[in-house]
């Protein structure tokens, strides 16, 4: 009896885990944020600790930006290879 080839699967191209990339630009948005707001100079009215997270929320929110079109960019290059 002869032996059939093995089977070779296609190679599917590998997408990016958008939650992960989503989360991470958040996180990491947050941090550059407070830290950019905590060594700056006080303003008047507002408290370090509510300019930070006020500083560090836009930070989130354009660090999740960011990243959810870098996840994009990426994926459409895996898809386009293949």
């Amino acid at each position: 009896m002869s032996q059939s080839p093995p089977r070779v699967r296609p190679e599917r191209p590998r997408i990016p885990n958008f939650k992960r990339f989503l989360i991470t630009g958040a996180v990491l948005g947050f941090v550059i944020g407070a830290v950019v707001s905590l060594r700056g100079e006080g303003v008047q009215g507002y408290s370090e600790t509510t300019g930070a997270l006020y500083i560090g929320a836009l930070g989130a929110l354009l660090g999740t930006g960011l990243a959810g079109v870098l996840g994009i960019l990426l994926d459409r290059s895996g898809r386009d290879r293949s």
